[in-house]
């Protein structure tokens, strides 16, 4: 730490106590397509509804992979990741699902 008085850096004091800014509601929806359990991250569900990331169950409760975008800001480019660790282009979020609730990546 530099105990310099001549040291023109402005130090801040953080208040922990202080009411945080507004944060944005994130919901967690789930539906069931194809015998799979569709787990989807939500935030902001009463404006922006933006997917953060999803995830897919087998309906033996087996882990079949899980999609996010690879652009959250536009909500595009999507991803696909399979159990095994392998990355997947989808074009968009409903061919994501589609892919992990059809066998995609199944072993």
């Amino acid at each position: 730490m530099n105990h310099n008085a001549t040291d023109t850096r402005a130090v801040y004091v953080v208040d922990p106590a202080a009411d945080p800014a507004p944060l944005p509601d994130i919901v967690v929806r789930q539906s069931v397509e194809n015998g799979c359990t569709v787990t989807g991250v939500v935030i902001d569900p009463a404006d922006a509804q933006q997917m953060l990331y999803g995830t897919v169950t087998r309906a033996d409760g087996t882990f079949a992979g899980s999609y996010y975008p690879a652009d959250p800001v536009r909500g595009d480019r999507w991803r696909v990741v399979t159990p095994d660790g392998k990355h997947y282009d989808a074009h968009d979020e409903y061919h994501a699902v589609h892919a992990l609730t059809n066998g995609f990546g199944r072993s």
